[in-house]
Order: C-alpha cells, then sequence, then structure tokens
C-alpha cells in the first residue's frame, strides 16, 4: 500500500483544509501511512489539532531539515499537493533531492476575476507544465476542470471528486441552538474578495433598509463592522470564526451565497443544504450542481434578484418539517464516504 504525503499552504479554515482533515482522518481508518507538510501554517491554524491526531504535522519553515529527510525516508510515497503553491513546491522537491515521488495535483480553484491576470496567465502556464509533466490532476469541482482545461491543461488521469459534506454534520435541536431575538441571514466566509464582500455590503443593506429587525450574521475571518454603512451596522453581527456552524444553520432564516467567481465546490452551500436551510445564491463554481436537487435552493442572476428571494423568505418562512425533510435528502446525496472511495481508487491505495 503506498504512503500519501500531503502539502498545503497552511491548516485555516478554508475548503481545502476542511476536505484534507476529514480525508487524513478517514485514511488513518484504513491505516494508511500519512504525513502533512505545511508551506506557512503553524501549531495556531485551525486544523492543526484535529490532522495531529491521526498522522505527523510539519511546516516548512521551522522544519525544513526533518521534512526532506522524511521524504527522502519515503521514496515510494505519492505527494498530494493541495492548490498550486503547494504545486510548484512539489515539483521543486523532487528536483532538489533528486528524487522521483508521483504527484497529484489537487486543484481547488476554478475561475478568477476580472482583473486577476496574473493569475490567468500563471494558469496558463501551469497548464502547459501539465502536459510536459504529464501528472495525475483531481479536480475540486466540475467547474473547476472546464475552466482548466480551457487553460489547456491536459484532459488525460485527470477527475473530478467533489467535496460533498466535509465537515461531519451535528444533531442540533432546531429549539435549543443558537439564542436570537432577531430572525437573521447567514453568511459563512473570511472577509476577500472572491467572497463577494460588494454583493454581500450590498444585499445586506437593501433587505435590512426593508425590514429593519431583520439581522445579517457573519462567521467568518477580517470582518470590520466600519465595512458596512453605518445605518445598518446595528444589524450586522459579526462572529469570528465559530465552530458551532451547524447551529447557525439551523436558526437562520436562509444562507447568503454571494460569491461570483474563484469559487470551486463550495463547501458552506453542502453544510447549509445538509442542514436543510433555505439558500439564495449566484451560480460559482458547482453552486448549480450542489443545489439542483434542493428544493429550497435558489440560484440568481444580479443582486437586485437576490435581494428579491431574500425578501421572499422572509414573507414565505420554510417550516421545520420541510427543512428537516430537506436536509435528510441533502445528507445522502452529500454522503463523504463517497468521496473517500473516489480518492482512495484515483490514488490507487
Amino acid at each position: 500500500m503506498n504512503n500519501i504525503i500531503h502539502i498545503i499552504p497552511t491548516l485555516q479554515n478554508g475548503g481545502a483544509e476542511t476536505v484534507l482533515a476529514r480525508i487524513v482522518e478517514e485514511f488513518s481508518k484504513n491505516n494508511v501511512e500519512q504525513i502533512v507538510f505545511t508551506l506557512t501554517g503553524s501549531t495556531s491554524d485551525f486544523h492543526y489539532d484535529s490532522i495531529k491526531k491521526h498522522c505527523r504535522v510539519l511546516d516548512w519553515k521551522r522544519n525544513s531539515t526533518s521534512i526532506e529527510a522524511l521524504v527522502l525516508e519515503h521514496p515510494n510515497s505519492t505527494i498530494l499537493a493541495w492548490m498550486y503553491p503547494s504545486i510548484f513546491f512539489a515539483h521543486k522537491l523532487n528536483i532538489r533531492l533528486r528524487t522521483k515521488h508521483p504527484i497529484i495535483w489537487n486543484i481547488r480553484h476554478s475561475s478568477f476575476g476580472p482583473s486577476q491576470w496574473y493569475q490567468k496567465t500563471m494558469l496558463l502556464l501551469f497548464g502547459l507544465a501539465s502536459k510536459i509533466l504529464k501528472n495525475k490532476i483531481i479536480y475540486c469541482s466540475h467547474k473547476s476542470k472546464e475552466v482548466h482545461e480551457r487553460a489547456f491543461f491536459k484532459k488525460t488521469d485527470s477527475t473530478v471528486i467533489v467535496n460533498r459534506l466535509a465537515k461531519k454534520p451535528l444533531e442540533v435541536d432546531l429549539n435549543k441552538s443558537i439564542k436570537n431575538e432577531k430572525p437573521f441571514f447567514l453568511f459563512v466566509g473570511r472577509f476577500n474578495p472572491q467572497k463577494g464582500t460588494e454583493n454581500l455590503k450590498f444585499i445586506s443593506e437593501k433587505i435590512i433598509q426593508n425590514n429593519p429587525k431583520i439581522e445579517v450574521w457573519i462567521a467568518g475571518t477580517g470582518w470590520d463592522i466600519n465595512y458596512f454603512p453605518v445605518k445598518i451596522q446595528s444589524n450586522i453581527r459579526l462572529l469570528g470564526v465559530r465552530k458551532d456552524v451547524y447551529s447557525l444553520y439551523s436558526k437562520a432564516i436562509g444562507y447568503l451565497f454571494t460569491s461570483t467567481f474563484g469559487e470551486g465546490y463550495p463547501n458552506v452551500l453542502a453544510e447549509a443544504s445538509a442542514s436543510g436551510l433555505p439558500i439564495v445564491a449566484f451560480d460559482a463554481g458547482d453552486s448549480k450542481k450542489i443545489l439542483e436537487a434542493y428544493e429550497h435552493g435558489f440560484i440568481v442572476n444580479n443582486n437586485k434578484e437576490f435581494v428579491e428571494k431574500s425578501l421572499w423568505l422572509l414573507q414565505n418562512p420554510i417550516p421545520k418539517e420541510v427543512r428537516l425533510k430537506n436536509a435528510q435528502k441533502q445528507l445522502k446525496l452529500l454522503d463523504f464516504s463517497l468521496t473517500v472511495k473516489e480518492y482512495r481508487e484515483f490514488i490507487a491505495l
């Protein structure tokens, strides 16, 4: 059986890191020996402790000598390189150490924004490299595969393995979870243009102007209340990083997915739909595929439609029993064991 060396930039609370943490846990149950290397991570990263329970975790900046020694000690291991920086690093490591570890590219991104010319140029260079190096490629979404193959990435030995429900669902009592005095819409994600921050600001303002009793709750890092207009700041609640995200899903009126580019497989949509939470979303990454069989997942085309559908949800709240039924259906469709099976088959474990 092959051993796995995972390389990833950090172990923060992002989509790729969440999937890695769960993959490491599930692989360890089958006695797959694994090592995780981060490029710039630290012991305070969100997923560090959970991954450390199952395998050794080292950071390049502090443990470069140990990492090189471990790579040399495991000449038959497969390297699973998560995201572009790790892919580039893995090939440099093979060259420097004169090793021939098979490297699987694990691509977690899809489209870039209109002004991201540097990223688009680098995408073309990676596409050319993929045809020369002939590495296997895993894409996290169908949208990602489509975008990359348009950028001349090779089509052979590549596959789509979607995340499904990477974060374990928890049993949540809809009556006893989060205590909220006012109804609220929910957004989960860091402050980053890729997450549609300007869209969220506009949509939140319009929703609150229409109904001053509504709040918008935001779970994620980097947010500042002063980003929002003063007149709505009292209706915005910044939560920071939360580990009780399923409790938030259980009590919200609806989920606001405001990304328009950059997404591969949005984990938040899998989590929110598996909680039965109604969702209003733009068609970014695989959002349409995730929500296509979900009764209360609404894909919209612009901010005006987004606001209108959000206000419709306020006027037509989905009953608890319907949300529970929707959640059970999504849990079956998003079974993470299918993702694990597909990883094992593609890596040939």
